[in-house]
């Protein structure tokens, strides 16, 4: 009998290797959008109770504690309440965070992506470098290192509308600091123009009964958790949650189309410098952890200059107390904190202004709102600034 050994074909030749060796290939190619869009997914769901919580704790009046406003939404509205308005963020979440990520890798691409030379620029370049950017990787000291991989022009990732600045390119903190904070603003800026009514529609769901008890001046003082409807006043009308579409028809009835960007302003400052600040912690952070710009030769990406950041060694000084593998998620988290820490005042008098006005009460300057929050109503007995502040960070 015929040895049938031989003729089989090597594993890494067969078809369900070709395909995997396929999916990691486009997966290598859309690694920011499935990132994007499998990370949004998740944290939307697995976060969207606190956010909810966070946006009742900001619109509410009396002080009230975390715990026990969540075992009152519970109480009343299930558990259940504590996602109501779920469907729409995971959605538009997910959808606009993708487009976020993909402006910022973009707009990075295009700040760092040195113009291509011509051929007389080239000639010249080669003769006085001797033959440099095609046949080695630069080390900025004048010498040829080693011949760099084969590139495939198809898959070469441009920048989305050929624009090359060639600004910001060195690998020092200082320029990597600038590009991400400008894509960043870019991407936030951009964004925000489309999730804006997104947003509102959101936080009208998350702040119902707010909603429900501010429009009621009989109501003023009553507790800032849900109340069964035996409770209310005799005459009022019981508190019924609309649904999704019910809320986005209830502001288009009431402030037309432009009712949809009912504190636009605001949120515009809080995507765009968040953003910013945020992509421009975390990459800093990187690269101090030990994440270098890889440089590229001309052709590559759109021009010489630096492309894609990859993560090097972890440095001495942190090398026994962090696992390469854990310096994305140490320096996300720290990046995520602490620009949401800055911008927090900002989104407490967006939700706080939203709430006034999908509740029909007469509208504040953010200015004026912010002395309220941390100085209280009372301008002869004003509040400590420690309480006030404690007051703005509230949720």
């Amino acid at each position: 009998m015929a040895d049938t050994s031989a003729q089989r074909r090597p594993p890494y030749q067969g078809v369900w290797t070709k395909r995997a060796a396929d999916a990691d290939e486009w997966l290598h190619l859309h690694k920011v959008v499935v990132s994007a869009t499998s990370a949004s997914l998740i944290s939307t769901f697995t976060g969207f109770p606190l956010d909810s919580l966070k946006s009742r704790l900001q619109s509410s009046r009396e002080k009230v504690s975390i715990p026990r406003l969540a075992a009152g939404v519970i109480k009343e509205e299930g558990i259940g309440g504590l996602w109501r308005g779920f469907p729409l963020p995971l959605v538009t979440i997910s959808i606009v965070r993708t487009i976020s990520f993909t402006i910022y890798s973009s707009t990075k691409r295009i700040l760092n992506a040195v113009p291509a030379l011509s051929d007389a620029s080239r000639q010249s370049e080669e003769a006085a470098f001797g033959d440099r950017l095609d046949k080695g990787w630069g080390t900025g000291t004048g010498e040829a290192s080693q011949k760099g991989p084969e590139v495939d022009e198809e898959k070469v990732k441009d920048p989305w509308i050929g624009l090359r600045l060639g600004m910001f390119s060195g690998d020092n903190a200082k320029d990597i600091a600038i590009t991400s904070m400008l894509a960043g603003g870019a991407s936030g800026a951009v964004v925000c123009v489309g999730s804006a009514p997104f947003e509102l529609v959101k936080v009208r769901r998350q702040l119902e009964y707010q909603i429900y008890r501010d429009s009621r001046p009989e109501l003023r003082n009553f507790p800032p958790t849900p109340i069964p409807n035996s409770a209310l006043p005799k005459g009022t009308a019981p508190f019924q949650p609309p649904t999704t579409i019910q809320a986005v028809r209830l502001i288009l009835a009431s402030s037309g189309p432009l009712g949809l960007y009912t504190g636009w302003r605001l949120h515009f400052i809080r995507d765009t410098l968040g953003t910013a600040l945020y992509f421009a912690e975390y990459d800093v952070m990187r690269y101090y952890l030990g994440r270098a710009k890889k440089e590229r030769r001309d052709g590559e990406g759109g021009g010489g200059g630096f492309g894609d950041d990859v993560q090097g060694d972890v440095p001495e000084w942190c090398r026994g107390w962090i696992m390469k593998g854990m310096i994305p998620f140490l320096c996300g988290s720290l990046a995520g904190v602490t620009s949401w820490a800055l911008i927090y005042p900002v989104d407490a008098i967006k939700t706080k202004a939203q709430q006034r006005a999908l509740s029909g009460l007469p509208m504040r300057t953010p200015i004026e709102q912010l002395s309220r929050l941390v100085r209280g109503t009372d301008k002869s007995n004003p509040k400590p600034f420690l309480t006030g502040m404690a007051r703005l960070y509230r949720g």
